[in-house]
């Protein structure tokens, strides 16, 4: 998981709107609850998941048991998910790589208001139990699923338009053109989004628009994926991951990879055994230029500055590649660069560095060098997560040419950020 020093600026995204909505009803009569601020209780954690207390805590990792108030902020990586229990009868299920905070949880004269602020993801929210009245929503920088039935989900994550699904139950959704109510009870699965004006649009849409067409590649990427694509790779677009997906082929060498780089700056990562390796880059720029992180899942495909992962590459019996590019000049700084060994044995990768189509020198640690060959083992959990490969400079000077144990902390401060990727699946 990302430190969280190191991912701030992927924090401050401002939740958009506020709404509630009251679901009462008519069962068996409550035991009486406290008044007053409800806890939340941990009831299940899948693989990466931390948790702080509130915005200036620190990141731990979360635990079975452990009770949070409000303000609390949970964060997971790939292939993980956390749940949680907000007495007597909410269960919040936040999925793989989102980040979701409870702004709000108390018992007002018998009336449960929640209220949960969604950075990025995909979160779920149940209702069990009847007869009492809740006042409950979810908000994401879009749009806002003011909860009125029992089963319902937000998603929202890039490049994705953001969605709310109602499993069992009446629910409301909102963005900044238009409210809908959708779903009924027993009514089955019903979905709603930000581009369709109702239920039936929405249904209408997903059953004759393939996401894949559209974003399976930019302009700028069709020349490296037509290098793939012809040399026996097959391209999908991985819309539950929501980034493309490259599998097999031949790892091209350098005369037939430089001329299809697309941008003007990019980091590659190649090896030539059957794994799936996942390339992240580190990166200056963002809010109040406190850095960005590029990695191949959708929430961090792309950033502010330009930066783009060309596909995820899941490997194949001659090897992979990824890419991370810019397609303006990328911001002056240090570029952090780690490697995640997904799956398959241990496997020697080479990383090299290009600017409008020369190859840029890279720190490994030790010195300058034009190339970086490194072995990435299986990630040990809870201690090692990823390799470092090095430091690209772009326009500015490493603090020196000696260990890394005596460069600035400037320098220091990036590298981690590479060295722990996120896992992904």
């Amino acid at each position: 998981m990302v430190k969280s020093n190191s991912i701030a600026f992927l924090m401050s995204v401002v939740l958009g709107f506020s709404a509630s909505a009251v679901f009462a009803a008519t069962q068996s009569q409550p035991a009486e609850l406290p008044g007053g601020k409800l806890e939340a209780t941990v009831t299940g954690v899948e693989g990466n998941v931390q948790v702080r207390k509130s915005a200036d805590q620190p990141w731990a990792k979360a635990e079975v048991g452990m009770k949070v108030d409000e303000l609390a902020e949970f964060r997971t990586g790939p292939k993980s998910a956390v749940r949680f229990t907000i007495p007597p009868d909410q269960t919040i299920t936040l999925d793989r790589l989102g980040v979701v905070k409870l702004l709000e949880a108390v018992n007002d004269s018998g009336k449960l208001k929640t209220s949960l602020g969604m950075k990025y993801g995909r979160t779920r929210f149940d209702i069990e139990a009847a007869g009492r009245e809740h006042d409950a929503s979810i908000s994401s920088p879009s749009s806002t699923l003011a909860i009125r039935g029992t089963k319902v989900s937000l998603y929202d994550q890039r490049p994705f338009r953001a969605e709310a699904v109602s499993l069992t139950g009446r629910a409301s959704f909102r963005d900044g053109k238009k409210q809908i109510a959708f779903g009924n009870r027993n009514a089955g699965k019903t979905k709603v989004n930000v581009d369709d004006s109702s239920a039936a649009s929405a249904a209408l849409t997903e059953t004759t628009t393939d996401p894949s067409i559209s974003l399976a590649r930019t302009e700028a990427e069709a020349p490296l994926v037509d290098t793939l694509l012809r040399s026996g790779a097959t391209v999908f677009f991985d819309r539950e991951v929501g980034i493309k997906v490259v599998r097999g082929g031949s790892v091209p060498n350098d005369q037939q990879l430089i001329p299809a780089l697309p941008g003007v700056f990019s980091i590659v990562a190649r090896w030539h055994s059957d794994a799936d390796i996942n390339l992240s880059v580190a990166t200056p720029g963002g809010s109040n230029n406190g850095g960005e992180v590029l990695y191949p899942t959708g929430a961090l495909a792309t950033n502010s500055s330009g930066g783009h992962v060309a596909f995820d590459h899941r490997g194949g019996p001659n090897g992979g590649i990824e890419v991370v590019y810019f397609t303006k000049t990328p911001p002056d700084g240090l570029y952090g660069i780690g490697l995640t060994l997904i799956s398959g044995n241990v496997t020697t990768a080479q990383v090299d560095a290009f600017k409008n189509g020369q190859r840029v020198g890279i720190f490994n640690g030790q010195s300058t060098v034009p190339s970086v060959s490194i072995q990435v083992p299986a990630p040990i959990p809870g201690f090692v997560d990823g390799a470092f490969a090095g430091v690209v400079p772009v326009n500015v000077p490493l603090p020196s040419n000696a260990p890394l144990s005596a460069q600035s902390t400037k320098t220091k401060n990036v590298l981690p950020v590479a060295a722990q990727t996120i896992k992904r699946r």
